[in-house]
C-alpha cells in the first residue's frame, strides 16, 4: 500500500507545472500542436552520470524546418532517465534556427551541445503514459528555471493524434 501510494505521489509531482509564467502565456503554449520528438544526445564531455539524463525535446514544427526558418520555437524539454522514465518535466526552452546544424543532426541547446534523434509518437506515448517506467530510481521534485509548459495530459492527447 506504501509503494503504491509512494508511486501515485511521484506521478501527479512530474505531472504539476514547475516555474513561473504568466496564465495567458500557459493557455496559448498549451493549444500550440505538439506532434515531434527528439531524443537528445550529449556530444560534449558529460558531467557526473549526465549522460545517464536524455534530454526529450517535444515541438510543434520538425526541426530542420525550423533550422530554415526566422522564427525561433518554443520546445517543451523533459528530462529522462536513461529513456526509460520521466526525471523531469523542465518547461519550455526556446530553440533558434542557428542553434540547429541539420545536416550532422545537431543542436545547441542550454549551452550544451548534442545530436537528435526523432523518435516516433508510439514511442513517446510509452514513456507519457508510463511516466515512472522500469528502472526503479529516486526521483527528488526539482524546481526548473523555465517557463512552464503543457500538462503531460496536454502532451500525451497531442500525441495520440500523431499516432
Amino acid at each position: 500500500m506504501a509503494t503504491r501510494l509512494v508511486s501515485l505521489f511521484a506521478l501527479v509531482a512530474l505531472t504539476l507545472p514547475v516555474g513561473a509564467g504568466s496564465a495567458a502565456q500557459e493557455r496559448k503554449d498549451s493549444r500550440a500542436a505538439y506532434r515531434h520528438g527528439y531524443y537528445l544526445f550529449l556530444s560534449d564531455t558529460p558531467e557526473g552520470c549526465e549522460a545517464c539524463y536524455v534530454p526529450l525535446l517535444i515541438s510543434v514544427d520538425i526541426l530542420e524546418e525550423t533550422a530554415k526558418h526566422a522564427a525561433d520555437q518554443d520546445c517543451v524539454l523533459i528530462t529522462t532517465y536513461e529513456r526509460d522514465s520521466i526525471w523531469q518535466i523542465n518547461g519550455l526552452v526556446q530553440v533558434k534556427p542557428s542553434d540547429i546544424a541539420a545536416a550532422p543532426r545537431t543542436i545547441r541547446l542550454r549551452n550544451r551541445h548534442y545530436r537528435y534523434q526523432e523518435i516516433t509518437a508510439g514511442e513517446i506515448l510509452r514513456l507519457f503514459e508510463h511516466p515512472l517506467g522500469t528502472i526503479p530510481i529516486s526521483r527528488p521534485r526539482l524546481r526548473s528555471d523555465l517557463p512552464p509548459g503543457p500538462s503531460l495530459d496536454e502532451l500525451t492527447a497531442a500525441f495520440r493524434t500523431v499516432k
